[in-house]
């Protein structure tokens, strides 16, 4: 990783015109930027995670930095201001080489993060011209130095150990994956909430089963692993989720995997919205050994009434934080602007909202080759 990581800078050195001809050793390539509160009201701190040059001319994959490096192969720079402009000067005046933030690819948002200063962050990323709109982002409660140095696969560069792991569809059981400009739609869209994955350290490595859900610009609340499945199946996120059934033949489903349409329709005052999944899953196990007709039967029943329940219940919460994570409200806008303009405020009318989620399961049986 690290090997194809060096050839990637050098040929963006040698083909991007946006290095205006600078030489490498001037620059220091930004992966990682962390976003918390500064020390005073209003303040925001902002960490630069970047390889050092040990770290770049490192071609293998031990901690040591490589043959002959010295010092360690990544670092940190912080600033704080009340602007991320001001923030940045006062990192970029810590060093003589140049902060780029071309090669950025992990922004990390703190939940203590202030609405306002949210708000004033996503603005001014928009307007960065080095910075396109792929970096993935995450939210955080733990501090930035414990979020990139969890001991993992690329201990040189926690950055791109994010990036991989957002980046594979079949990684992870949950595709949470975000990117910059997902997240701004999401903020300046009405009818839709935010939702990001959450980095927790761990002894055992970075966990990234959790969410963050905001209320326009406003963090609300975190989710844990049982409420982050759910919202997988809610949202077709879902890649490995397990579902089990002792009361059935103890059978185990692996794989679970969603699709999910939505449709709203305005009533008077209120809306209905119906949430139709269509889920497919594998058959682990079962206590018979192999599957009847019958029993496939009655354990496609089940999943679907598991599945439905999970994801009401899961909305059912949102609806009390009154954060529109699926976007109904958007969806409303979409189909009957008309109705949609007649609630002054979305967010509160959100928990009036009646659901209805209808599932069908279909299960690969056992030893079918998906």
């Amino acid at each position: 990783m690290m090997a194809a990581f060096l050839v990637m800078v050098t040929v963006s050195v040698l083909l991007s015109g946006c290095w205006d001809d600078m030489p490498l050793d001037t620059r220091t390539l930004v992966l990682a930027m962390g976003f918390y509160p500064g020390p005073k009201p209003g303040e925001v701190t902002v960490d630069f995670a970047f390889p050092t040059p040990t770290g770049l001319t490192s071609s293998n994959g031990s901690g040591s930095g490589g043959s002959g490096g010295k010092g360690p192969p990544s670092d940190t720079l912080s600033g704080t201001g009340y602007t991320l402009a001001q923030a940045f000067s006062a990192a970029q005046a810590k060093t003589n080489r140049d902060l780029y933030l071309g090669h950025t690819i992990l922004l990390v948002f703190s939940t203590q993060l202030s609405a306002k200063t949210l708000k004033l962050l996503e603005n001014a990323l928009e307007r960065i011209g080095t910075l396109d709109k792929t970096p993935f982002v995450a939210a955080a409660s733990a501090p930035f130095d414990k979020v990139v140095a969890v001991k993992m696969t690329q201990e040189e560069f926690p950055a791109l150990y994010f990036e991989e792991l957002f980046s594979c569809a079949l990684c992870t059981q949950f595709g949470l994956g975000v990117r910059l400009w997902q997240m701004a739609e999401r903020l300046t869209t009405p009818g839709v909430d935010l939702v990001l994955p959450e980095i927790t350290p761990t002894s055992q490595g970075p966990a990234v089963d959790h969410i963050a859900v905001y209320r326009g610009y406003q963090y609300v609340r975190s989710f844990g692993h049982t409420e982050t499945a759910a919202f997988a199946l809610a949202t077709g996120k879902s890649r490995k989720t397990s579902l089990f059934f002792p009361q059935h033949w103890n059978a185990e489903f692996n794989f679970v995997n969603t699709s999910m349409h939505l449709a709203v329709t305005p009533k008077g005052n209120t809306v209905d919205a119906t949430v139709s999944l269509k889920a497919t899953e594998t058959l682990e196990s079962i206590s018979t050994g192999t599957e009847s007709t019958h029993q496939l039967a009655v354990l496609s029943q089940a999943s679907s009434a598991a599945i439905g329940q999970r994801v009401l219940q899961f909305l059912d919460t949102t609806q009390k934080n009154e954060a529109d994570v699926l976007g109904v409200g958007r969806q409303l806008s979409w189909t009957h602007p008309e109705a949609f303009k007649r609630f002054k405020n979305w967010h509160q009318e959100y928990p009036h909202v009646h659901f209805t989620v209808k599932t069908t399961v279909k299960i690969n049986k056992m030893g079918d080759i998906k």
